[in-house]
């Protein structure tokens, strides 16, 4: 996703709509068929995805099926293999705890795709089967997106007879490519009525159809007018400080410690700011001998702070969703996955999965950073394989 969206917006509603819709199915339901999934959602776009999810999960167990001691590649293992997984595929049957991480990341990809087609398109660019833009790579994507279809067809008319060319070069032509969101108010209603749109994530609320034509200009426009006159009448608020300052013993001023907010429910007029001056200590306490008492030294502190330091950032971390914080994810997932939360995560389950350390790089350095164009020796990429080393330390 682009920083143009509120990436915790997306992610909070695709986990309220996708938690509202398991709670009313899943109540009735111990598992969820393909075909029912098809139908689960008034969104079919939300449908479709996660059915390509779903495949993508099943073309995953695929590869696994693969050994190095057996050739996969002869033909009668080959038909035997697409015989076995096409059987498996008529008998979809999922548990909540396992379809519900997809129904949030089809959900977040379904809005993209509404709110910012290019940036749906350019995340489908970078998953390409190795990174390679073709008729090959696209034509299977096409029967799952219903939503501004045309992009890939527009995108695969510039071929222009190549076989492919790099996922990059396609990026490129998407930038260069005018897109016309379509209905993008429609589909957003169809959202609200199952889970009303918060204002973080566009720039208005979208209601029901139904609710949108019963309001009256009278319930929002003349109530926004009274409560504008009100308010321009209210005496202004302001915040009542508390300024605590040290003075030393010589009485010599030194900057303030803290300023201290507190805020006033009801108007009043503000008070002055109060200064207190920490105790006079006794004449008779020199100050050779005030610094002679400390415990410890500046050094010592920071020796200790630093020990504290080091040890918390190389100690052993249980799991890495854990030990990042929210800033982190912000950080990784703008910086280091072109903004795509869904990504991010799915980076970290893959990651979480390694044996060690060793091929958790491998992982990285084969997959993510030609995939996302990493600069491996920045600040984000660094910070990032710190906290994957520290899993496996």
């Amino acid at each position: 996703m682009s920083n143009k969206l509120n990436l915790s917006a997306v992610e909070r509603y695709s986990k309220a709509f996708a938690s509202k819709v398991c709670d009313e199915f899943f109540a009735e339901n111990s598992n969820i068929t393909g075909k029912q999934i098809l139908s689960l959602s008034n969104i079919q776009q939300v449908n479709m995805l996660t059915i390509k999810a779903l495949f993508d999960k099943w073309q995953a167990d695929t590869q696994r099926l693969r050994s190095p001691y057996f050739d996969f590649n002869t033909n009668e293992v080959q038909q035997a293999l697409k015989s076995f997984m096409n059987t498996v595929s008529q008998h979809i049957s999922v548990k909540r705890e396992h379809f519900e991480p997809l129904l949030i990341d089809s959900v977040g990809e379904t809005l993209v795709l509404i709110l910012e087609p290019q940036t749906f398109y350019k995340e489908l660019m970078r998953d390409l089967p190795n990174f390679r833009f073709s008729q090959e790579n696209i034509v299977p994507l096409t029967k799952y997106i219903l939503i501004n279809k045309d992009v890939l067809p527009k995108l695969a008319d510039k071929l222009n007879g190549q076989e492919f060319v790099f996922a990059n070069q396609a990026m490129t032509w998407l930038e260069e490519m005018p897109l016309t969101i379509e209905n993008k108010d429609i589909y957003l209603a169809q959202f609200a009525e199952k889970v009303a749109i918060p204002e973080e994530l566009v720039p208005s609320k979208i209601s029901p159809p139904d609710n949108q034509a019963s309001k009256s200009f009278f319930d929002f426009e003349v109530a926004n007018i009274t409560q504008q006159r009100v308010e321009t009448h209210l005496p202004k608020v302001e915040p009542v400080v508390e300024r605590i300052v040290e003075v030393t013993p010589i009485g010599q001023k030194q900057e303030a410690i803290f300023d201290r907010k507190v805020e006033s429910v009801t108007a009043k007029v503000s008070e002055p700011i109060v200064e207190k001056a920490a105790p006079k200590e006794p004449d008779d306490v020199r100050l050779n001998d005030k610094l002679a008492g400390e415990q410890k030294t500046l050094n010592d502190h920071a020796q200790s702070n630093k020990s504290v330091l080091d040890y918390h950032q190389n100690s052993r971390i249980e799991g890495i969703t854990g030990a990042i914080s929210l800033n982190q994810r912000f950080l990784f997932t703008n910086n280091l996955f072109g903004g795509n939360i869904q990504a991010f995560s799915h980076a970290l389950e893959e990651l979480e999965l390694c044996k060690d350390f060793s091929e958790a790089k491998e992982l990285i350095l084969k997959k993510y950073v030609p995939r996302y164009m990493w600069d491996i020796t920045g600040a984000e990429a660094e910070e990032f394989i710190d906290i994957i080393k520290r899993r496996f330390n």
